[in-house]
């Protein structure tokens, strides 16, 4: 393959990248994508081994695997990272949910009357994975329990939960 120009190739692949694009609807950012696109298509070129399968399947799986990767990334950066006045809307439209209020029998918080429906682990769950916003694998660990468990936990109070405020 390295006997083979680059300007050949990508020639040759443009419609691969060109397809990649349209497959996975990246029509913002587009000038970037492609680039990316390009890059990839230079990095299965420089890394190619001959005999190791056809070149177009290697060129496919490197240039649509970098572009995801840079999607996946966007949206990590994105979810982390979020504008200020975003943020601010959504503290003026939200209370905060401190567990003191939340867990309170505060007649202004309409949640604690539904915490009450809920049992001691259910409650748990709402605490630690809303309020603290813990990964569900997280509070297994420190709750000494599988997984599993706490994901029932998750969905016996998430149906509870949403039994009590359909009745209200």
């Amino acid at each position: 393959m390295q006997h083979v120009p680059f300007e050949d190739i990508l020639n040759q692949y443009e419609p691969l990248i060109k397809g990649q694009l349209k497959k996975l609807n990246l029509y913002r950012n587009h000038d970037h994508f492609y680039q990316i696109g390009v890059c990839a298509l230079w990095e299965a070129y420089k890394k190619f081994e001959e005999g190791k399968g056809s070149f177009s399947a290697f060129a496919l799986h490197t240039v649509r695997g970098h572009m995801l990767m840079e999607l996946r990334r966007e949206r990590i950066y994105d979810e982390r990272f979020m504008l200020v006045d975003q943020q601010e809307s959504k503290e003026l439209a939200l209370p905060a949910a401190t567990p003191d209020r939340l867990f309170a029998e505060d007649p202004l918080s309409e949640l604690a009357s539904y915490i009450g429906l809920l049992s001691e682990r259910e409650r748990l769950w709402v605490q630690e994975a809303i309020v603290y916003e813990k990964k569900l694998g997280q509070i297994a660990l420190e709750q000494q329990v599988s997984k599993n468990t706490v994901a029932t936990w998750r969905k016996t109070a998430l149906k509870k939960l949403r039994t009590g405020f359909s009745h209200s």
